[in-house]
């Protein structure tokens, strides 16, 4: 992003302003127990591993890693670079399959190496929520600080689908599956979500 604003490509203009957008949420599940199982090093060590692996996967994309909050990730797609609907939601669904593939790959690699060091590490699952939305995406905070993100209800909700998500599942909104065709859905769902009047309907999508 910066290499395109430095050529003249893209206007980064940071003040807040409504956009639609795509946010995604994904993190691990268990985490905090395998805390109490592994020593400090070894934790930090495999929190480090997983959240760069799943940052690359976000910038992969074209994505944006708003945040990481302990094991968790929310990603922005369609801010600061402007994308189209389809483009945003078909870049979002492709980020979550790649984040699994990512971590299958590192559950191996964190197995084989607690076998060297006579330590039981457990397969790490992770669950993802997606959707797409109008919010306030800029720079928040004040002099000392300040901050690229995105506000409102659209990230919210992205937040609920991810805490309603079973293990290994990717939970994307009508909203996003209307962007796209020929979708693998699994399963179709209503949840209840937390700050949400009606029940509100989920589709399962295959992580491939």
């Amino acid at each position: 992003i910066v290499n395109k604003a430095a050529q003249g490509k893209l206007l980064l203009d940071l003040s807040p302003e409504p956009r639609r957008v795509t946010i995604l949420f994904c993190d691990l599940v268990g985490f905090t127990n395998l805390s109490s199982q592994l020593g400090s090093r070894l934790l930090a060590e495999i929190l480090n591993e997983y959240l760069e692996a799943m940052s690359q996967a976000v910038f992969d994309r074209g994505g944006t890693v708003d945040k990481l909050i302990g094991d968790a990730i929310m990603a922005v797609f369609g801010a600061p670079e402007e994308l189209s609907r389809r483009e945003q939601a078909k870049r979002a669904i492709a980020t979550a399959q790649t984040m699994h593939s990512y971590l299958q790959k590192l559950n191996h690699k964190w197995q084989t190496k607690g076998l060297s060091l006579n330590t039981q590490v457990p397969t790490l699952q992770m669950r993802c929520g997606i959707h797409q939305g109008r919010a306030i995406v800029g720079m928040f905070g004040g002099g000392q600080r300040k901050d690229y993100t995105a506000i409102g209800q659209v990230v919210n909700i992205a937040a609920r689908l991810q805490g309603v998500a079973e293990p290994n599942k990717i939970l994307i909104s009508k909203t996003v599956a209307n962007c796209l065709e020929n979708l693998k859905i699994e399963t179709v769902q209503s949840h209840k979500l937390k700050g949400i009047e009606k029940d509100f309907t989920t589709l399962e999508i295959a992580i491939e």
